[in-house]
């Protein structure tokens, strides 16, 4: 999880909150394994979902977040596309 601290990446409001995949489509099954995941309220959710309101920058933390882990090659190699 990228943000454990149980309030919305993208508001802030805490509450019910839903846990989202920064890597969607083919990558979420390895979003998954590395834990690319952030907590979104349902208002953010759904509009990212519907117009995808913050979805490239919640991309980018994802592969900033795994460069600083496992650097870029991996990152490559595991998702195949660069967001950055």
């Amino acid at each position: 999880m990228i943000n454990d601290n149980f309030e919305c990446y993208l508001c802030g409001r805490t509450g019910t909150l839903h846990r989202h995949h920064c890597l969607h489509g083919i990558r979420r099954k390895a979003a998954d394994k590395y834990d690319l995941t952030v907590y979104l309220c349902p208002e953010c959710h759904r509009r990212l979902h519907d117009n995808g309101d913050g979805d490239r920058e919640l991309q980018k933390l994802a592969q900033r977040t795994f460069e600083s882990r496992y650097g870029h090659e991996k990152y490559m190699e595991t998702f195949g596309k660069n967001y950055l």
